[in-house]
């Protein structure tokens, strides 16, 4: 996961970046001069910045009566968007997220990174190539991902909670890779493969995945979606490697620091002396997301599961072998009231096999959002009731009641 010189995406991105600010100079230059008003600049058409700030106050009770308050910044992003040519597009994004831990045992930690992205395709979106350090389409729950021009399938799915779903904190990947997509009316597919560092290897490690998906457009707004995808190994994803084989992304170079409290059982984390035997056997998984809008009414779910079980030396549940399974549900509604948009969400979130990595076994939650001032300041409410495994197979056995207040400023 860390950010490793990648040969011949950062190559271009590199000489993309280089002529930016000559183009832009150039392109401030002309806005000057044919505009009705001197003096008042813009940015140019084919540019595209954009931002988040989220700003968040919660309170966490636990089973045994404790609670802890906290504030803090949730997330900074900020996203640039070049469009040269009808051919050509590019991303580049800077994310800043405070990921809080599970249970009163483990702290919060915060992640910092990088995403940058050229995109090459038709402006129909028949067939697109797309390269650089990007996440990678397993889980469609892309929270903190950058989504590029010529994207097509049916993702990201959009979560109308505060808090990360399971299914993405189970199948997330940012990586460097090189992705080719092809679009047949309805029918949307990819295929990618991608390097980087891994906890196991002293070497770069690489891999494929596939995607393919159905869309149909009912109307304007409503529509319905499937989508399957696969990856040839789960221990690359960030989850396996922080969790079951202790990758320190500080050593790697990386973007952030972990300091992970609890003890998971069969859990192998960074004070395990190295790998666990078996761990270099590849693991494949499988992710099925679904996402339905009807008259203000929307449905995402997402499921996806080791194709085998592992080793138990690897990733053991129950006295045996682990076959981890994770999954998201969430139902939203949007309303107006009083002139101003917003939306009620409610969710249901789960793991099976689990425990090792380091995430809750059940997840419910209920979330309220309004538009405070023209789309550009909103508020959130959000209560989720988290239940870890129990210390029999390998979790703290705590229950969970976090409510949260949440305050965005997007621009």
């Amino acid at each position: 996961m860390g950010i490793s010189p990648i040969k011949c995406p950062v190559q271009i991105l590199v000489a993309l970046a280089t002529l930016f600010p000559a183009v832009l100079c150039m392109s401030f230059a002309s806005a000057q001069e044919n505009d009705e008003h001197p003096g008042k600049a813009s940015l140019p058409g084919f540019i595209e910045v954009g931002g988040v700030a989220d700003f968040i106050l919660s309170r966490n009770r636990f089973s045994d009566g404790e609670s802890s308050t906290s504030t803090s910044v949730k997330q900074l992003e900020v996203g640039v968007g070049i469009e040269p040519h009808a051919w050509i597009g590019s991303e580049f994004g800077w994310i800043r997220e405070h990921e809080e831990g599970h249970g009163k045992e483990e702290d919060g930690r915060n992640l910092g990174f990088i995403t940058g992205s050229i995109v090459v395709g038709p402006p129909d979106g028949g067939w697109w190539l797309k390269g650089g350090v990007q996440f990678l389409p397993f889980t469609l729950f892309e929270t903190a991902g950058f989504q590029a021009v010529h994207d097509a399938g049916i993702g990201p799915l959009e979560t109308g909670a505060i808090v990360d779903p399971l299914s993405y904190e189970f199948g997330s990947k940012r990586e460097k890779s090189l992705l080719l997509g092809v679009s047949l009316g309805e029918f949307q597919g990819s295929v990618y493969g991608y390097q980087g560092d891994d906890a196991r290897s002293d070497e770069p490690r690489s891999g494929i995945g596939a995607v393919v998906g159905y869309r149909k457009h009912v109307d304007a707004e409503d529509e319905i979606a499937f989508n399957l995808s696969y990856i040839d190994d789960l221990g690359t994803l960030a989850g396996f490697q922080e969790e079951v084989f202790g990758h320190d992304e500080e050593a790697h170079g990386a973007h952030h620091n972990a300091h992970h409290g609890a003890d998971h059982g069969a859990h192998h984390g960074a004070d395990h002396e190295g790998p666990p035997t078996g761990s270099d056997v590849r693991m494949p998984g499988w992710a099925a997301a679904t996402a339905i809008h009807y008259s203000g009414v929307s449905i995402t779910a997402e499921y996806m599961i080791s194709q085998d079980r592992y080793a138990p030396g690897v990733l053991a549940f129950d006295g045996r072998g682990a076959r981890p399974a994770a999954w998201s549900l969430e139902v939203g509604y949007g309303f107006e009231l009083t002139g101003r948009g917003g939306a009620l969400a409610l969710g249901y979130q789960g793991t099976s096999e689990a425990a090792g990595l380091g995430i809750p076994s059940i997840r419910y939650l209920s979330v309220v959002s309004v538009d405070i001032w023209k789309d550009t300041l909103s508020g959130t409410l959000e209560w989720l009731h988290d239940r870890e495994y129990g210390t029999a197979r390998g979790g703290s056995g705590e229950n969970t009641n976090k409510y949260t207040l949440q305050l965005g400023v997007a621009f």
